[in-house]
């Protein structure tokens, strides 16, 4: 008489003479797949968590702790095979390196970042990534694959229709060229910058691109258009328009002086001397007051010449 089999001992079936098979316990295969979800969900956690103390570090300005925990977060994003955030993660550890002027390690982090944009398909990203690749190779002196990395930012912007990422290419490729020497053309690429800019009601970006185009009409000796765009800079910052520091302010009214003076205004150059001089006296710039003051001195006696000069043929003619 057989004994019956066990209900608790597992069945042996023999495939062949190499293999043998055991049934799946679906129970146990739960179990398992609740444990790996479990885990998962914790790394995920974890991971978010550096993330968002690595943010606030970074928003503080305290770029060690910041790095050590966007390190952590990206290392966590790569354990579990989360492309899209450790792209973003890529792309701000390039912008704190930029940040910190590690240009070599910004581009290393952004050709990361590029590269994973690129597997996604992620066009947006991807332009922000060949922007900041752009202006990372500029900082490095490797003229020419800033250019490149800036062109495909350009293309790639209008390419999407987005307006401020072409802003802001068109901006930053008037950089290269100008640290090119191709001056005119950089101030070409200001101006659609500048209109852009003026359209999409970027306060702050007109700002900068203000600046950087009265500086490049001065290199360029066009007086009259680099007194109008500081002009314009400080008429948009006395309206409240934009973030702009007492040292931005103070060479914007420099540049205007030396614009005004090599135009012989002297009517200008003073009112603007004047300005600056107004602002030394209340940041307690004793030695910066007193070369304002000799500039000034120096400024109306031009003038009183240049009016002297004027009435001279007059008085002549009289006499």
């Amino acid at each position: 008489m057989t004994s019956p089999t066990s209900p608790m001992r597992p069945t042996y079936i023999l495939a062949d003479e190499a293999t043998v098979r055991i049934p799946r316990d679906p129970s146990l295969l739960a179990q398992a797949e609740r444990i790996a979800q479990g885990y998962h969900q914790c790394q995920a956690a974890e991971a978010s968590q550096w993330l968002k103390q690595g943010m606030a570090h970074l928003r503080q300005g305290q770029y060690t702790p910041a790095l050590a925990l966007l390190q952590q977060a990206l290392q966590g994003y790569r354990n579990l095979g989360d492309r899209e955030r450790q792209a973003r993660v890529l792309l701000t550890l390039a912008h704190l390196y930029y940040r910190v002027a590690d240009y070599l390690w910004a581009a290393d982090y952004g050709r990361q970042c590029l590269r994973v944009a690129h597997d996604l398909g992620d066009q947006s990203l991807m332009q922000q990534t060949l922007g900041h690749l752009g202006n990372s190779y500029r900082h490095l002196g490797n003229l020419q694959r800033a250019l490149e990395y800036m062109g495909q930012s350009l293309t790639m912007a209008k390419k999407i229709g987005d307006r401020p990422g072409e802003m802001r290419s068109l901006n930053n490729l008037a950089m290269v060229y100008r640290a090119k020497g191709l001056t005119r053309q950089a101030a070409t690429l200001y101006e659609a910058s500048l209109m852009l800019a003026t359209t999409l009601g970027d306060r702050n970006t007109k700002l900068q691109i203000l600046q950087n185009l009265g500086n490049t009409y001065l290199t360029l000796q066009e007086y009259a258009q680099a007194i109008d765009c500081y002009e314009q800079f400080l008429t948009l910052h006395e309206n409240g328009e934009g973030a702009v520091d007492n040292r931005t302010t103070r060479r914007i009214l420099t540049q205007l002086t030396l614009a005004s003076l090599a135009r012989g205004d002297h009517n200008r150059a003073i009112v603007h001397l004047q300005h600056h001089l107004s602002i030394a006296c209340a940041l307690g710039d004793t030695k910066g007051a007193a070369s304002l003051i000799d500039d000034l001195k120096r400024s109306y006696v031009a003038l009183s010449e240049a009016r002297v000069a004027v009435l001279r043929p007059e008085l002549t003619s009289m006499g």
